[in-house]
């Protein structure tokens, strides 16, 4: 029986009027509606083998997805790794939602928090998100959210926050709008986000505007999940640093909580314990590092060690360093020696000079000059032209109006003495020769580098060129792909030119002056097509390449913990090959002592107490003034340099003990705690078959053509313009042509309110097998739904009674099979009598309810079960959110908060009897006649 086209069920008739009034229910919404009986159309056709089919696969992946505890692994467009489901499994089995996921670095915790985020919202419990980040990483969240789970993110940085406030700022204030209300997936900077006291120039009003646009208009919003990633930025020294503060505020009003760190201990009991009172203040109130079980329900993590593939295999491949010396040749480039020699001590000089006129940033100039040397000719040669035109134009601006300005900042009271005039000129004389001296120098070196460049050959460029040949040769690679890194901006461009010209490679760039969308298309040029990738350390954040494996540092940054995020960039999850990392340097006493302090002997330290220098531990531990200090004595006073580096080694074996002896209390999930069998299910689900074999059977039984292409299929879906679909999700993310199609997709969704159940008022379809032995009977699905308002278990349960009355089990199974499979194996004939057919179909409804009995039972018990469960956590998590809530600093905000929370109380503890009752329902999706001729 139709309706307007849908297909409907009778519920009752009644005259109302003289007129024919029918209540029927449209099965594909479920609406009840009361219609006129005039409009209703018998028409019951003789379904064909696709229509069949369609109704089969529907019920097929229904019953997967009550199968399934965790949906998101199979509705991202990625294949999860074991410990990463294993991450999943245990934040949506606790009993508050509020962790901190402690992945040792290059682990996933992005995937992980996408995963959780996906499930959350696939669930109903999540449905406005707010990530809170470091700047340099938004548009990597923003990026990967997008590509991996299908989410969408606003970022909120800084000027978007200012522009929206001012905005707002101009509107009435009975028409105030709230700017984090706007979206409800919201990126946005710590530091954007951080409420302020006081700033100078500001007024208190100003100030409060300043917060009420920023913090308090989060709190308001009313966000149901809080990401913090990198949370042990937000730790700080003590509870009153901004960045703690803020997320003190978000923590206690936001339920859902998920913090990042590969490190959050740091090395120091207390900031970690302030890091997990951000989830629970109450649980971790005392002193001292707390225990592996008072932090299992809230921690989360996997070491590199423990990580293993879809096969049970280490995670992670082997990575060598080897360090490369270039020395100069005495001929060909002696230039380039006497220039670094000339340089070095030009160095030398001017720091001195600084430190004896407290000019901090003339010797950080200085010193810069002297890393630049080490880099490139071109680098230096740019920097001193930089510097002399620089020095030109303050001489021509020394005068005595700002010698006496000068004097005035620094306090000096000349203007007492009687010979002032004469000391002040006499200034202005003595300012000017310096600035003579400095440019004299300069100039004599400027000319020596030009002299370099358009004599010689780089020494390091020279090697460079032989290396990449011979790395070649020995991969057996001509197109192998190298990330070269390097500190300055002229290297780089230096680089990119003589790489091109004289080596014949494609080359990329990205640095710091590019914006995000800037580097990601260099990065998609350097995967598709180029040889090389040059970069500054602006790419040591947020970008991957584990698609190439090997790593040139050009030059040597001072902190180790930069080379390690540059060799992180390729030693990634995803990794086929062994990475191989080249450290270069010019062969002098220079670089060489600072790299055999810095790299050899604190890798040997690391090694001893078996601490992975891959971790995150060195940026806990080292401070960037030490190693300054250390490479100034390497220059200045090499004699004191061995003492100050074995002091310097002596202190960070110290911390890094610490470091241990902390990391150690971390609760870790196991190898041994990963189900491949579950892993190979999600990474080899029939599902994207399902949905295919779903979509093309739903388009023929409507008479929709497709076209099979190579990239996916080609139609046009009923009030949707045409495109090209892929189901293979996981392949989209790289072919950008086809758009992909998952279970959450409108199309799909359509599909399956489509597949209407079977009905006592619709006759029975005869089919034969045209494959394989059949036995005549009656086949049909049906579905048995067990829940209280809490919970719900459902199962599609295929039954098979043969004419005889028996009921075979694998008959069933194996009709379904067939009816799922691209080729159609059942063969419509005919359909059975109207009457005949409501009589088979009340039969056979209470042999369905004799079979179901078992699995009823089993879902009653189970939902029992769980029932007292959920009453003893939510009656912990009323308190706890009170507890949370007492802590929010805003008085309007706290107590609104907790008069709500006491109405929700009062509401939960009167509805809880009825909604525990347990309301089972069987109904039958398809029912089939077979006969076996």
């Amino acid at each position: 029986m139709l309706y307007q086209g849908k297909e409907i069920e009778i519920l009752s008739k009644k005259s109302v009027f003289g007129k024919q009034i029918t209540e029927v229910k449209i099965l594909s919404t479920g609406e009840i509606r009361s219609v006129p009986f005039s409009e209703l159309v018998d028409e019951q056709k003789t379904p064909t083998g696709t229509a069949l089919a369609f109704k089969a696969i529907a019920a097929k992946i229904k019953n997967e997805v009550f199968k399934q505890s965790m949906l998101a692994p199979i509705e991202s467009n990625i294949i999860p790794l074991p410990h990463q489901i294993l991450a999943l499994e245990k934040v949506m089995s606790g009993q508050f939602l509020r962790f901190l996921m402690a992945d040792e670095v290059g682990m996933g915790k992005t995937i992980e928090t996408g995963l959780v985020l996906k499930e959350l919202k696939l669930r109903g419990i999540a449905k406005r998100t707010l990530i809170v980040v470091p700047k340099s990483a938004m548009g990597q969240w923003q990026q990967e959210m997008k590509k991996h789970f299908n989410e969408v993110f606003q970022i909120y940085d800084t000027d978007y926050i200012n522009t929206l406030s001012r905005t707002f700022a101009r509107l009435e204030a009975d028409n105030e709008i709230n700017l984090f209300s706007q979206h409800n997936q919201i990126i946005v900077s710590m530091d954007a986000l951080k409420p302020i006291e006081t700033r100078q120039g500001w007024s208190k009003e100003k100030v409060n505007e300043y917060n009420r646009y920023r913090i308090q208009s989060v709190l308001e919003s009313e966000f149901d999940l809080l990401v913090i990633d990198e949370c042990h930025k937000v730790g700080g020294s003590s509870t009153q640093v901004g960045r703690f503060q803020m997320a003190d505020i978000l923590c206690n009003a936001i339920p859902n909580v998920l913090l990042l760190s590969a490190t959050p201990h740091r090395g120091k009991s207390d900031h970690f314990r302030r890091i997990l009172q951000l989830l629970n203040a109450d649980a971790f109130a005392g002193e001292g590092m707390p225990s592996i079980p008072e932090l299992e329900n809230y921690v989360v993590r996997t070491e590199k060690r423990q990580a293993i593939d879809y096969n049970g295999k280490a995670l992670f491949n082997k990575r060598h360093t080897k360090k490369i010396e270039v020395a100069y040749d005495e001929v060909h480039h002696r230039r380039q020696k006497a220039l670094y020699d000339a340089v070095t001590e030009y160095v030398i000089t001017g720091f001195n000079l600084a430190q004896q006129t407290k000019n901090t940033s003339y010797g950080f100039v200085m010193i810069l000059f002297q890393r630049m040397m080490s880099s490139s000719t071109q680098a230096i040669l740019d920097a001193m032209h930089k510097r002399a035109e620089r020095l030109s134009g303050e001489r021509r601006e020394v005068n005595k109006e700002q010698i006496i300005s000068n004097l005035e900042d620094f306090g000096f009271e000349g203007q007492m003495e009687l010979d002032f005039e004469e000391k002040i000129y006499s200034m202005v004389e003595e300012t000017q020769a310096n600035y003579d001296a400095e440019l004299s120098i300069l100039q004599g070196l400027i000319r020596d580098a030009k002299d370099c460049l358009d004599v010689e050959s780089d020494a390091k460029v020279e090697f460079l060129i032989r290396k990449l040949q011979e790395l070649k040769k020995e991969e057996q690679n001509p197109d192998l792909k190298f990330l070269i890194f390097t500190e300055f901006t002229s290297t780089q461009h230096m680089l990119k030119k003589v790489l091109q010209l004289n080596g014949g490679y494609i080359c990329e760039i990205i640095n710091g002056s590019m914006d995000f969308d800037q580097r990601v298309n260099a990065l998609k040029e350097f995967k598709a097509a180029a040889q090389i990738l040059i970069c500054t350390d602006a790419a040591g954040e947020s970008l991957n390449m584990q698609f190439a494996h090997i790593v040139i540092n050009f030059d040597m940054p001072w902190n180790p913990m930069v080379l390690e995020q540059r060799i992180g960039r390729v030693d990634r999850i995803g990794q086929s090959f062994e990475v191989l990392a080249f450290n270069m340097m010019l062969d002098n006493s220079v670089d060489k002592r600072v790299y055999e302090v810095v790299e050899t002997k604190l890798s040997q330290i690391m090694a001893e107490l078996g601490i992975d220098k891959t971790s995150d531990v060195l940026d806990s531990t080292l401070e960037r003034e030490q190693l300054n200090r250390l490479y100034l004595t390497s220059l200045l006073n090499p004699a004191k340099f061995e003492q100050e580096s074995n002091n310097w080694l002596e202190e960070i074996k110290d911390k890094l003990k610490e470091y241990k002896s902390t990391e150690g209390a971390l609760p870790t999930l196991s190898s041994k705690d990963i189900n491949l069998d579950k892993v190979d299910a999600i990474k080899h689900s029939p599902l994207p078959n399902w949905l295919e074999n779903l979509t093309k059977n739903y388009l023929q039984t409507k008479g929709v053509a497709y076209q099979d292409l190579i990239e996916g299929i080609r139609f046009k879906f009923p009030g949707i313009k045409e495109s090209i679909y892929t189901f293979n999700v996981k392949e989209s993310v790289n072919n950008p042509i086809p758009e992909p199609i998952s279970l959450q997709h409108e199309i799909i969704q359509t599909i399956l309110k489509d597949a209407i159940p079977f009905t006592p008022s619709q006759q029975i379809p005869q089919v034969k097998v045209t494959q394989g032995k059949a036995v005549s009977g009656y086949w049909a699905l049906w579905h048995l739904e067990v829940k209280n308002q809490f919970e719900t278990s459902q199962v599609i349960q295929p039954i098979f009674v043969s004419s005889e009355g028996e009921n075979f089990a694998a008959f069933a199974q194996s009709v379904w099979d067939k009816l799922i499979q691209e080729r159609n194996y059942l063969d419509c004939i005919g359909v059975l009598p109207a009457d005949v057919s409501k009589l088979k179909f009340a039969e056979f409804a209470q042999t369905a309810e004799q079979v179901l009995l078992p699995k009823y039972e089993e879902f009653e018990h189970h939902i029992t079960s769980n029932t007292e469960k959920i009453k003893s956590n939510k009656e912990k998590s009323f308190l706890f959110q009170e507890k949370q809530m007492n802590r929010i600093g805003i008085e309007n905000i706290r107590q609104s908060r907790l008069n709500r929370l006491y109405k929700d109380k009062e509401n939960w503890d009167e509805n809880f009897l009825s909604a525990g009752q347990i309301v089972p329902v069987i109904s039958c999706l398809l029912l089939i006649n077979i006969v076996d001729e």
